[in-house]
């Protein structure tokens, strides 16, 4: 047994990124520019709803038409199954390259399709009680987030129910959730800190764009830029988070005593 370090663990998961490119990180851009069309899309359907509440709807009523839009909606459950594919297929690719085997991108679709469903449900019920611990003082939240950060890797790698995957989760990072903790913290500046920088480009570019909420011309410009900063930006997220939880997960087995990782090799299978 050795216990969880969180330098190794934040090593070894750009070590993942370095060594998947080629792999998982095609997955992950192929599933980002697809996401990424979509949404240019979807923005430019929701522009054209509010502008068109707002020059015949009452004074007030013109944010809330993009909540009466199907495209919003549809924009959601869009993400949710992209997500869930994406999450599920870089995950699996992810595993077998932490155990030293050689990752594909057909195999991380394969993956992607045949978990899609319980990463799904895994997805919803994660934000679902990560949501209610947020709402009981944020502290609940923080627990929850902590506890259950190798829940993806589990139900991928050990091919276990979702419920099971959230159980074991909190098995595994018993004992090492400060660490976790420290680790998940020191993720999110890596990701946000970046995204500030590229949020007020954005913001800019559309305080810049904005006149007539009729110049399709800026709106187009203004989708695309947002386009430009969010796939790049998308892939690096998605490579790192999926890349953080499974060296989690690597190093709370190693913490535990390791013996959970011999069924990785049927993945892909």
């Amino acid at each position: 047994m050795e216990p969880f370090n969180f330098g190794r663990t934040l090593s070894r998961a750009f070590a993942l990124m370095r060594d998947s490119l080629a792999s998982v990180g095609v997955f992950i851009l192929v599933l980002q520019l697809i996401n990424g069309a979509i949404s240019f899309v979807t923005q430019q359907q929701l522009v054209a709803a509010i502008a068109d509440a707002a020059e015949t709807a009452e004074p007030g009523a013109a944010p809330l038409a993009m909540f009466a839009s199907p495209w919003y909606w549809g924009s959601i459950l869009t993400s949710l199954v992209i997500g869930s594919l994406l999450y599920a297929g870089a995950t699996a690719g992810l595993l077998k390259v932490a155990r030293g085997e050689p990752a594909s991108l057909g195999g991380c679709f394969q993956a992607g399709i045949a978990k899609f469903l319980p990463v799904l449900g895994l997805t919803i019920l994660w934000w679902l009680g990560v949501a209610l611990g947020w709402m009981l003082l944020l502290i609940p939240g923080l627990i929850l987030i902590t506890m259950w950060s190798a829940a993806l890797p589990t139900l991928i790698g050990e091919r276990l129910g979702v419920i099971e995957s959230f159980g074991r989760s909190r098995e595994l990072t018993k004992g090492s959730r400060l660490s976790i903790f420290g680790v998940l913290f020191v993720s999110v500046i890596i990701l946000y800190i970046p995204m500030l920088f590229l949020g007020g480009a954005v913001a800019g570019g559309m305080m810049g764009g904005m006149g007539s909420m009729r110049d399709l011309t800026s709106g187009a410009a203004f989708g695309a830029m947002s386009l430009l900063i969010s796939i790049p930006y998308g892939w690096f997220a998605g490579m790192f988070l999926t890349s953080l939880l499974v060296s989690i997960y690597t190093e709370t087995t190693l913490f535990k005593g390791g013996g959970s990782t011999a069924q990785l090799s049927d993945v892909f299978v």
